[in-house]
């Protein structure tokens, strides 16, 4: 298998699964947790990680498909998205970069109204498949209808968005006003988005 991804939690591999291209996520073992208590915190995060792709696909979100959960190995082989990241969409400066932001504000709305938090949004972690924006990565995902908590996953992406794509800066008003128009919550978060932002300003 061919090594994708190393990071904190998981490794990435890419491979196939019955002939078709996949991807293997195979979390990793903390050794400095007690092996039981490990294996259930890994075991928890993986069913709550696949019960969040059907809740996401469910609603609408194009998500990589699982085909196949080994506990045992704790992994999940899904389907291989091909295509750039949205990030690398941007940093090269793809003519069509303002549709890209107001559809990927459109697709953050989606899971927001469907009180489904993803944790760690960032355009490294959208890949433009076929014309179609493509969300990956529900490691940190969780189910919440609080607007602390659905502020807090915009503000993850806003700094990042901001930091990464400085030059292109005026469309986070892009992806916030898509926002604000495909849920009908969304107003409301991005004004708590405002007081979190100040918040963290002074700690």
């Amino acid at each position: 298998m061919q090594v994708l991804k190393h990071g904190a939690e998981a490794r990435l591999y890419r491979t196939t699964y019955l002939g078709m291209q996949a991807v293997v996520k195979q979390r990793q073992r903390k050794k400095y947790r007690e092996k039981k208590l490990d294996d259930r915190i890994i075991r928890e995060r993986m069913r709550a990680e696949c019960g969040f792709l059907a809740r996401a696909k469910k609603a609408g979100v194009r998500v990589p498909v699982v085909w196949k959960v080994s506990l045992g190995e704790c992994s999940i082989t899904e389907e291989f998205i091909g295509g750039k990241t949205l990030k690398e969409e941007l940093l090269m400066g793809n003519p069509d970069a303002g549709n890209l932001c107001e559809e990927a504000g459109k697709t953050i709305a989606r899971l927001h109204s469907h009180n489904l938090v993803h944790g760690d949004i960032t355009t490294s972690n959208i890949i433009l498949h076929n014309g179609a924006l493509v969300f990956l990565d529900f490691g940190l995902g969780k189910s919440s209808s609080k607007k602390e908590d659905l502020a807090v996953d915009l503000l993850v992406f806003k700094k990042t968005f901001l930091a990464t794509h400085y030059r292109i800066k005026n469309h986070w008003e892009t992806i916030e006003n898509a926002y604000a128009k495909a849920f009908g919550g969304g107003k409301s978060v991005l004004s708590h988005l405002k007081t979190v932002e100040a918040r963290a300003r002074y700690f």
